[in-house]
Parts: C-alpha cells; sequence; structure tokens
C-alpha cells in the first residue's frame, strides 16, 4: 500500500500568514517510531501475501484431514488479510493527513504540489503492476486453459473471474481508481480494491481540512465550492468506502492525540503499550470469529489499533538499534510493489502446481508453499528496484515536464 514516502514541499510562502494555528502544528516522528511504522506497513503487506498464499494453495481449515493445535495456529495466524488493510487505512491517514495539516500551518499548502506527490507514489507501483498482472493472467490461462482455474470465480476469493475482468475497460477503470465503484478490479488482482478505497481519501480528506478552513476564513464560495465536491464524492463513493474513510480519519484523529498527549514517564508508557496490545490483539482475534457487520468490525479493528499506535508512539521501541532500523526499512521499502504484485504471481504458480484440489498442509507441500512465497519476495522486490524504489526520480521529472523553467511556486492556500 502507498503509505509513505519521502516528499518535499515547496518553499515558504513570505507575507502569507497561516491559516490554522501554529498550536495544532502535528509532532514529528521520532526516528523510532519512524522504524517502526515502516516495520507495521512491511509486516501487513506480508500478512495479506501470506494470507492469499493459503488460500490458493491449502484446503480450507474444515477441509483438513488432520486438525493438530499446531495447523489451528498456522490457519489462525494467515487469516489476517483483511484486517492489514485496515492497518494500512490507519497508517495512512496518519501520514498523510499530517503532511496536509502541517503545509497548511506552514502556508505552504499547494494543491499541485500534493497531487504530484500522490500520483507518483501511486503510479509508480500501479501501472507496472497492472501490466504485470496482465501478463501472469494471460500466461497462465494460455498455459493451463485445461484446469479452468482462470475461468471460474476464485475458492473462498470472492466472485471475480480473473479472464472476465481482463478487460480494456476495467484497466482504465484501474487506472483511474474507479475499481469497485465503475467498475472490477483488473483481471485476476482483487487486491487492487484497496488502491481506490486510498486515491480517493487522498481527494476526500484535503477537500474537507480546506473547506473547514475556508468557512473558518469565511470564504463562503471556495467554502460552497470545496463542500459541495467533498460530498458529491462522498455519495458517489458509497457508504462502503465512506465507512473505510472513517478508519482513515482514525488515522488524522492520532495525529492531533499524538500532538496533545505526551506521556514522559516510560513505564507508564510500556504499561499502556501492553494494554492496547492486548486490546487490539483481542479486537484482531474477535474479527475472525464474529459474524457481525463486517464494516463495523473494520471500524472495531481500526480503532483498536489506532489506540495500539498511540501508545507504540509513546514508547520508542528499537531506539538506536541499526538492525532494527535496517530491516524496518528495508522491508518497508517494497512493501506497496508486494502488495499490488503478489496476487497474479500466486494464481499462476497455484495454477501450475496445484490440482484440481488445493493441497493437504503436509510437510513437503507447506515447503513447496514457502518456496512459491519466498520467490513472490524476490519478484515483488526486483521490480520494486525499478519501480517503487525510484519514485523520487519519477516525481522529480514530473515536476520539471509540469515545469520545465523551475518555477514551483504553490498557489494561495485555500
Amino acid at each position: 500500500m502507498a503509505t509513505q514516502s519521502v516528499e518535499t514541499e515547496p518553499g515558504p510562502r513570505p507575507g502569507l500568514s497561516s491559516p490554522i494555528s501554529f498550536a495544532w502544528m502535528p509532532r514529528k516522528l521520532s526516528a523510532a517510531a519512524s522504524d517502526s511504522f515502516d516495520l507495521i506497513r512491511a509486516v501487513a503487506a506480508f500478512a495479506v501475501m501470506i494470507g492469499h498464499l493459503r488460500t490458493f494453495f491449502f484446503v480450507d481449515f474444515q477441509h483438513l484431514q488432520s486438525k493438530s493445535f499446531a495447523l489451528q495456529i498456522l490457519y489462525f495466524l494467515t487469516g489476517f488479510g483483511h484486517q492489514a488493510v485496515i492497518v494500512f487505512f490507519v497508517l495512512s491517514g496518519f501520514l498523510i493527513s499530517s503532511t496536509i495539516l502541517r503545509s497548511h500551518i506552514l502556508g505552504k499548502w499547494s494543491w499541485r504540489h500534493y497531487a504530484v506527490n500522490r500520483a507518483t507514489r501511486l503510479y509508480v507501483v500501479l501501472l507496472p503492476g497492472l501490466l504485470l498482472g496482465f501478463f501472469w493472467d494471460r500466461l497462465g490461462s494460455w498455459l493451463f486453459a485445461t484446469k479452468g482455474i482462470y475461468a471460474h470465480a476464485l475458492s473462498d476469493l470472492g466472485p471475480a473471474v480473473p479472464l472476465t475482468n481482463l478487460t480494456p475497460g476495467n484497466f482504465l477503470g484501474n487506472l483511474f481508481f474507479l475499481q469497485t465503484i465503475l467498475c472490477e478490479t483488473f483481471g485476476s488482482n482483487g487486491p487492487l480494491w484497496s488502491l481506490s478505497n486510498e486515491f480517493w481519501y487522498y481527494v476526500l480528506f484535503p477537500l474537507a481540512l480546506g473547506a473547514g478552513i475556508a468557512w473558518a476564513s469565511r470564504r463562503i464560495f471556495i467554502a460552497a465550492t470545496l463542500t459541495f465536491l467533498a460530498l458529491f464524492i462522498a455519495v458517489f463513493l458509497g457508504r462502503g468506502i465512506m465507512v473505510g474513510f472513517l478508519i482513515w480519519l482514525a488515522g488524522f484523529g492520532l495525529v492531533l492525540l499524538y500532538s496533545r498527549v505526551q506521556i514522559r514517564s516510560g513505564s507508564a508508557a510500556l504499561v499502556l503499550v501492553c494494554l492496547f496490545s492486548l486490546l487490539a490483539g483481542g479486537t484482531l482475534a474477535f474479527a475472525r470469529v464474529r459474524q457481525w457487520d463486517p464494516l463495523l468490525i473494520d471500524l472495531e479493528v481500526g480503532l483498536a489499533f489506532t489506540l495500539f499506535l498511540f501508545a507504540l508512539l509513546q514508547f520508542e521501541v528499537g531506539e538506536n538499534s541499526s538492525p532494527y532500523s535496517a530491516v524496518a526499512h528495508r522491508f518497508a521499502g517494497f512493501s506497496y510493489s508486494l502488495y499490488v504484485l503478489h496476487f497474479p504471481f500466486l494464481l499462476f504458480f497455484r495454477s501450475w502446481l496445484v490440482p484440481s484440489e488445493r493441497w493437504q498442509p503436509t510437510a513437503v507441500h507447506l515447503l513447496s508453499a514457502a518456496t512459491v512465497g519466498a520467490a513472490s519476495v524476490l519478484y515483488a522486490w526486483l521490480v520494486s528496484r525499478v519501480t517503487e524504489a525510484r519514485t523520487d526520480v519519477a516525481r522529480v521529472w514530473v515536476n520539471r515536464f509540469l515545469n520545465p523553467a523551475g518555477n514551483i511556486g504553490a498557489p494561495p492556500t485555500l
């Protein structure tokens, strides 16, 4: 998921008063907190991939021939893919809203600068991901046509039929983040649903914040225009995506809470981390077994994880630890690529290696699946070296293309 990247801001605009009081300035993340966020992003991306790996290759739990305690734990721990996406939403809400709010307070806000930053971050991985997904789906449907996997809905992964969804219309719809709104996700790549959510949250939040600032400043026309746009988009997106926006906004709430509340006692912070870790873990566990409204459960998970992050921000995990920082940055550096690329790749190997009946989790089959999982990680990392790792280069190129004279001054703040 596209939750964080290094971004530069346009320079201050002399003489422009801040639209928001400096009292609301977000606290900057410490190096240790930034490392922890990176590690969480990486773990979430791996959780999504591993969940799909298990679903593709192994029978459902109720069809296990042996339900040993070890297998019960394995199946339980590999079933948090959806909850991992909720984690992404909270992280994204925290990181993106913090950047937007800080830009407004410093009088540096620029719609164009923001759009370039977000678009390059999203497209530098999404566009290759769509093309590579097309490659794997077409190759798999050609080589393994007799198995019919690409011509039918994937077991336990929704009603989508890969070949049916592999159309130019869906490609364009996904390119403009309209999947699950006006079109299906492209081909087999179901995880792309969350990118549509992310994109529209990136649009909605600055619109809503800009409208609030304009209303407070009594700039009625601008306020009314931004409010109308935000409401129109909210209606267009529908209930499901807007519930996700509430989860995303929990990240913004965390920005405000973290800026105002600081626990200076190390022992108190440790107790808080333990308590909210138990709350988050319990909420995640209950999310797997309860049959309530899925959107309500997502809200609960989002709130519990937000509280856990608040506690974590008070406790400097891995402070001054070079190995911790190195591991966090290394794996977070291609987490977005892993999320976007893994599904069609895994489906290809499922079609190749697994007969019509999925495997029982024997030692040999577990080792085989682990090898495929490792290959998926290596594949995502290799692709990321020429895509995700080059995000800053792409951003500079786009800015130069849009402004060859080098003048990137920002328009007046909304």
